[in-house]
């Protein structure tokens, strides 16, 4: 299995919210892998996404491995299993990782 580090940035097969379809984006690793099947939490990317109050645009979207300006849509946080991953773009920055922070403890009332 891969190295996986909070705060990748991968793309990965990431499920629809009315299907049991799956779509290849980007995703951002906020948990490390657990248990014996590897799950893990991400926050999915969308580079059309109309955001919600806790999401958040990534600032550092370049640096990050990032094709496009992308969101974060931290209500969308999901577990998967690591097996769901597919290729590493990148890690975020410092300062997109404090809003990642800042958003998800706003999302789950922390």
């Amino acid at each position: 299995m891969k190295a996986v580090r909070l705060h990748d940035i991968y793309t990965a097969s990431f499920p629809f919210l009315d299907s049991a379809e799956y779509k290849l984006r980007p995703v951002i690793v906020v948990s490390l892998p657990y248990g014996e099947h590897g799950i893990l939490a991400v926050v999915p990317l969308s580079s059309r996404a109309r955001p919600e109050s806790v999401d958040f645009a990534i600032s550092n979207w370049r640096e990050a491995g990032l094709a496009k300006p992308s969101t974060a849509r931290v209500h969308r946080v999901a577990t998967i299993l690591q097996s769901k991953l597919a290729s590493r773009l990148g890690s975020l920055k410092e300062d997109d990782v404090d809003k990642l922070q800042q958003s998800i403890r706003s999302f789950l009332g922390l």
